[in-house]
């Protein structure tokens, strides 16, 4: 071989050979949490700026955050997170995520600036990229819950109509939510009905046909049917009902069919999923 081609083939070669940070990203796709974390650890250390690192590392940690009254995984997730964010302040994705989780600490600990960080970090996040629809979903759920005076109803309407306009499916199975609150139940079914017929497999829509089941006590083996098909499929986003939330809406079902045996071990089916899933150990308790 000419020793001009054989330059260019070794020159090739090390282009394609794999950075640190993809060799960490591969043990977090097989599921070899230790070293994954050792490895982005090690590379944060040596690349204290690496920002793509520092949001991996941050989404390892929250992965972690598996122990019952414990948030110091969480805790040291929103640091990675959040350190990410300051680095790469236009980065929707990552501003997004950090929002999530500040959101989520927020409903852990009862804190009303954990609240506020949350909301202006998603808002932030849309701001960037308008079409980011986990965002805009959290967004939404969150001026749906949250307590007045940062709950909204015109404002969770305003991100409604923003992601219906960019996916109708979405958008229009959320509006369930806002139906069931209302105690619509009836039409919160049709609306869940009308995605389903389109896309049988709409995780969300499945998810919520299965919770106005478990609020309304009606239409229960449907509702039933449609949270098991959930278990079978992955969560679409981060904002999602995970399948954790799932298996706490299976033991709701299942009480309101007089199953308790079931719903016992759908709770612990939920707890094994996530430990902090305090709706499904309050359940559980209240079963024994």
């Amino acid at each position: 071989m000419p020793v001009r081609l054989l330059l260019l083939v070794v020159l090739a070669a090390g282009a394609l050979r794999a950075t640190p940070f993809d060799d960490a990203l591969a043990l977090v796709k097989a599921k070899r949490y230790p070293e994954a974390q050792a490895a982005l650890e090690t590379l944060v250390a040596a690349e204290p700026n690496n920002a793509a690192a520092c949001h991996e590392l941050g989404l390892l940690w929250r992965k972690r955050d598996t122990k019952p009254n414990d948030n110091s995984a969480l805790e040291t997730a929103l640091k990675w997170l959040g350190r990410a964010a300051e680095l790469e302040p236009n980065n929707a994705v990552y501003i997004g995520d950090f929002g999530g989780s500040e959101m989520q600490y927020a409903g852990r600990v009862t804190s009303l600036s954990a609240a506020y960080k949350g909301r202006d970090a998603m808002e932030k996040a849309i701001a960037l990229d308008p079409n980011y629809l986990d965002a805009r979903e959290g967004l939404f759920e969150f001026y749906t819950n949250a307590p007045w005076p940062i709950g909204s109803s015109s404002k969770a309407e305003a991100q409604l109509v923003e992601i219906k306009q960019r996916d109708p499916d979405r958008g229009t199975v959320l509006e369930v939510i806002a139906k069931v609150q209302g105690k619509d139940y009836a039409a919160a079914f049709t609306t869940c009905d009308a995605v389903l017929a389109r896309t049988p497999d709409n995780y969300t829509a499945l998810y919520q046909y299965g919770r106005t089941a478990s609020i309304a006590g009606d239409h229960l083996q449907r509702g039933l049917a449609c949270l098991q098909r959930c278990l079978t499929l992955d969560p679409p986003g981060p904002a999602s009902p995970t399948h954790s939330n799932v298996w706490n809406r299976i033991g709701l079902v299942q009480e309101k069919l007089h199953h308790p045996a079931e719903a016992r071990a759908a709770y612990t089916a939920a707890l094994k999923e996530d430990p902090n899933n305090r709706q499904a150990a309050d359940a559980l308790a209240k079963l024994k």
